[in-house]
């Protein structure tokens, strides 16, 4: 049996190894960290959660007072979800009849036209005797028998003076005086403004929608499932709660079709491709989906059918392409339409 010493030649790797390792070693990390480097990445920071569940909003400003079912219950079309009890008194209703009675009044008056009372012009006086004749000519008379005493010294300056202005005064008193006679008004019926009546109508139809509205209002007390699905509920749709008309209070559908949408830039559309790997981040935490879908919208010959889609931007003037990003599918029950998402595609 030949034997070889190998002593020689292990006592070299041990000397020389380490060295050899090291030189290998820091070309691979230079690599490593050159490709990491210039790897460039395109970052979305405006993108969000979206599915094809259906939100359910409050008809009419009030309180929710119970929520039927629990989050996360399946239910049918048509099923009470919630009761909310509306802000609308019996006196709010009582004076919003009043309002509409009042202009569909107002209308009516309008439609006659307007009447107004025209005064005639004045009259032309007619002058009759007072009927003193005979005060006048017994003035005169005495007026010339003291004249004739006068001359003859039987009487003063003084009584024949006197005299004189006795007959002024029966003149003055027998001077005819002017009559009028009062001619009666006139009565005139304009036709009506057209502009008026057409402001008067307007006023008659905000009375009467507002006193309807109110009126519905009053009667929104059941808040129902428009679709069957799953129902999750808004975090500020609690009982007790006060709501405002428009507001979400759920979404309902199908939990499992949900996904990341992202919305890019028509120069950005050859960075991407179908089934990409995209990481994303979700409140603070991370996540890893492919690329399953890109809607161009310039691609599209006629526009498709529009369905309420929670998160998705139905913006017909938005030129940017929808890019629909995978969620993993144990993840679908613990996120959310409309959650805001960070998304980074890789670019080779």
């Amino acid at each position: 049996i030949l034997e070889v010493d190998i002593t020689e030649k292990v006592q070299r790797v041990l000397k020389f190894g380490p060295i050899a390792i090291l030189v290998l070693a820091v070309p691979c990390a230079g690599g490593v960290w050159m490709y990491q480097h210039h790897q460039k990445a395109l970052t979305v920071y405006d993108a969000n959660v979206a599915s094809t569940m259906v939100s359910v909003k409050a008809k009419a400003n009030g309180t929710i007072t119970e929520l039927v079912v629990q989050d996360g219950d399946h239910v049918a079309a048509g099923d009470v979800i919630a009761h909310v009890k509306a802000d609308v008194t019996d006196e709010q209703i009582a004076q919003l009849e009043q309002n509409a009675e009042l202009a569909k009044q107002n209308l009516a008056q309008v439609q006659k036209g307007q009447t107004i009372t025209v005064p005639a012009s004045a009259p032309a006086p007619s002058y009759q005797s007072s009927g003193n004749s005979q005060a006048v000519a017994n003035a005169r008379a005495r007026l010339n028998r003291m004249n004739e005493l006068y001359e003859m010294g039987a009487v003063s300056a003084v009584q024949r003076d006197q005299a004189a202005a006795d007959l002024a005064a029966a003149e003055a008193s027998s001077a005819p005086a002017p009559s009028y006679s009062a001619a009666p008004a006139r009565t005139i019926t304009q036709a009506p403004n057209p502009e008026a009546v057409k402001q008067a109508e307007l006023a008659v139809k905000q009375a009467e929608a507002a006193l309807e509205n109110a009126k519905q209002d009053a009667q929104t007390t059941d808040i129902v499932a428009p679709v069957d699905g799953t129902v999750y509920f808004d975090g500020d749709a609690t009982e007790g709660a006060t709501v405002k008309a428009g507001q979400a209070l759920a979404s309902i559908g199908d939990d499992a079709d949900i996904w990341v949408e992202a919305k890019l830039s028509p120069a950005q559309k050859d960075s991407i491709r179908l089934g990409q790997f995209v990481s994303y981040t979700i409140s603070g935490k991370k996540y890893e989906g492919t690329v399953t879908d890109i809607k161009d919208p310039k691609e599209q010959e006629e526009p498709a059918e529009a369905t309420a889609t929670e998160g998705s931007d139905a913006d017909t003037g938005d030129d940017r392409l929808t890019v629909k990003i995978s969620l993993p599918k144990d993840e679908g029950a613990t996120l959310r339409p409309g959650m805001e998402a960070v998304v980074k595609f890789s670019l080779n």
